[in-house]
């Protein structure tokens, strides 16, 4: 999947959306850092641990903002860049167990191992926190969020609220059958189809309209697996336009899915999608950027692949 820089006005976006995130992930090395040069000065110092810790918060920061949809990959760089900084003295005096005139080129070598184990830590940390989040029993609890936009409730509800023969960016609705259900086809541009790397992956779900007014509609959708989450909107007109209110019950989600549901300030993240397309500027939501990450990018330069050739050529 190709890598895209991002416009300041992306860069300013997803330091804001992920504000959460980058909080939690920075909290946890500056926590480290302070308090053991409080405890411990010869730990390190405390100059050097207000260095470092702001060391950090620009490496977390960078980190979101060059790969907003790696969000497990940004915790797992803080926790091994934390144990980097509390590693590097036994570093150091390990290299100085080697002849003086070596020591140097020693010291080489193990930063050079140490990376490499801090890329192999964090692929090991991704992939726990994967398997935690998903795993637990479904946790019933209720998202809301709202946003304002410069239009009226009738067209924000248009474009907000899924309807059946529709398409809308990147969701695309069917015709309803008998039971009312209709397929909700939505493409995932940061997620690979795995029968198709070169294709973005799309998910499908079957909705059905509850209940629909002027300025509120409820929908009720069912994912493969069965779970059922059920939406409300409410557009409620205002002087400069309308707010749009939602509120989610998702019948599937974990503790640990809400958490990162809530890190990553995901609900604003689908409401600034479809502002942005109303309103006509350029898009910044994260759910439309490229799902590439760090760890991807490093497998790239150290393992390339040689070019697909095409048989027919």
């Amino acid at each position: 999947m190709q890598f895209d820089w991002p416009t300041p006005d992306q860069m300013i976006y997803r330091i804001t959306r992920l504000r959460r995130l980058v909080a939690f992930a920075v909290a946890i090395p500056v926590c480290v850092f302070l308090i053991g040069s409080l405890i411990d000065p010869s730990f390190m110092a405390p100059d050097r641990a207000t260095l470092a810790s702001i060391a950090v918060a620009l490496l977390v920061g960078g980190h979101v903002v060059l790969f907003p949809n790696a969000p497990v990959e940004t915790i797992s760089l803080s926790l091994v860049v934390t144990g980097l900084a509390v590693a590097a003295p036994w570093i150091k005096a390990l290299s100085l167990l080697a002849p003086v005139e070596h020591a140097s080129a020693a010291l080489v070598i193990l930063v050079a191992l140490s990376m490499l184990l801090a890329g192999f830590l964090m692929a090991v940390l991704q992939f726990v926190f994967d398997v935690l989040m998903s795993v637990g029993p479904s946790i019933r609890l209720r998202l809301r969020a709202a946003i304002d936009v410069p239009c009226s409730a009738s067209v924000a509800r248009n474009q907000f609220a899924l309807q059946p023969g529709t398409r809308r960016g990147r969701i695309m609705t069917g015709k309803p059958d008998d039971n009312g259900f209709f397929d909700v086809a939505i493409v995932a541009p940061q997620v690979a189809d795995p029968e198709n790397p070169t294709q973005p992956m799309v998910a499908h779900v079957a909705a059905k309209t509850l209940a629909l007014t002027e300025t509120e509609q409820q929908t009720m959708l069912v994912v493969p697996g069965g779970g059922v989450t059920v939406t409300s909107e409410t557009f409620v007109p205002t002087e400069n336009g309308c707010t749009v209110q939602i509120s989610e019950l998702p019948g599937d989600f974990t503790l640990g899915m809400h958490l990162m549901f809530w890190l990553t300030d995901q609900q604003m993240d689908n409401l600034t999608e479809t502002a942005d397309m109303i309103t006509g500027q350029p898009s910044r939501a994260n759910g439309l950027a490229h799902g590439v990450s760090f760890l991807s990018v490093a497998n790239a330069v150290l393992s390339p692949r040689p070019p697909v050739v095409d048989g027919a050529d």
